[in-house]
C-alpha cells in the first residue's frame, strides 16, 4: 500500500509539473534545451513574453510570525570549488524597445526595499541593502582588487553622457527628508574619519544635483596632518 501511494503521489505531482510547463523553453529539470540546470524558461534568444500590464513572471508574498530566528524569503548560495568565476546572483534588465522606455516609470536592473509598515518600528539594525565583504580567518593577503562594493560603468563608443548622469544617484522623496548622505564611525585617529590640522586641499570629487549645479568634495593627497596617520 505504501508503495502504491508513493506512485500515486509521484504520477499526480508529474501532471501537475507537466501542466506547469507553459512552453517547450520552460525547464522544471535539467534539459538540453536550456542553460538552466534546476529549472527555469526562456533563453536570451527565445524568452518568455506577456503583453499584459503589471505582472511579474516569478511572485514570492511570504510571512513569518515567528518571535526568535531569522527567516529569509530566498536563501541563494553558490559555491566555487574550482577556479572559475561567476555570480550566486546575476540581475540584468535590458531595454529592447525601440522608442523611449519607463515612460511615467522607472526600469532597474533591481530594486531592493526595507518596508517599514505603519504601527511597526525596529530596534535592531535594519537596512534596504546590506553587502559584506566575508573573508575566513587565515593568514594571507587580501587581493588588490576586492571591495565590498564596485561601482561600474559600460558605456560604449557613440553615447553621449548626459552632464546629470552620475555614478551615484541620491533622492529624499518621502514628506521626512532624511538630510543626510553618510554615516560614518565616529572620528577616530588613524580611523576612516579621522582629523586633519593644516593639510591644504589639493584634489576635488565632482558632483551635480537634480538642478545640474556641480558641486566638489575637497580633497588633500597629504596625510603627514592626519591624526593615526595615512
Amino acid at each position: 500500500m505504501a508503495v502504491k501511494g508513493t506512485e500515486e503521489r509521484y504520477n499526480r505531482s508529474r501532471v501537475e509539473v507537466e501542466e506547469l510547463q507553459v512552453s517547450s523553453t520552460t525547464q522544471f529539470g535539467a534539459a538540453a534545451t536550456s542553460v538552466a540546470l534546476i529549472h527555469g524558461a526562456g533563453t536570451s534568444a527565445n524568452p518568455e513574453t506577456t503583453a499584459v500590464a503589471n505582472k511579474n513572471f516569478l511572485g514570492y508574498w511570504t510571512e513569518t510570525t515567528a518571535s526568535t530566528g531569522d527567516c529569509r524569503g530566498m536563501y541563494l548560495r553558490t559555491f566555487f570549488g574550482g577556479a572559475g568565476s561567476g555570480e550566486a546572483l546575476r540581475c540584468y534588465a535590458t531595454i529592447n524597445f525601440a522608442g523611449a522606455a519607463a515612460v511615467g516609470g522607472t526600469i532597474n536592473g533591481a530594486h531592493i526595499s526595507l518596508s517599514v509598515a505603519a504601527g511597526s518600528t525596529v530596534s535592531g539594525q535594519a537596512s534596504a541593502a546590506r553587502i559584506t565583504l566575508d573573508y575566513a580567518a587565515a593568514t594571507r593577503t587580501m587581493g588588490a582588487n576586492v571591495s565590498a562594493v564596485i561601482l561600474d560603468s559600460n558605456i560604449a563608443t557613440g553615447n553621449t553622457v548626459n552632464a546629470k548622469n552620475a555614478f551615484i544617484r541620491v533622492t529624499d522623496t518621502g514628506a521626512v527628508k532624511l538630510k543626510k548622505l553618510l554615516r560614518l564611525p565616529t572620528v577616530a585617529s588613524a580611523g576612516i574619519l579621522a582629523a586633519h590640522t593644516t593639510d591644504a586641499i589639493s584634489h576635488s570629487i565632482r558632483c551635480v544635483d537634480d538642478a545640474g549645479t556641480v558641486f566638489y568634495i575637497m580633497c588633500t593627497t597629504t596625510a603627514s596632518n592626519r591624526t593615526g596617520g595615512a
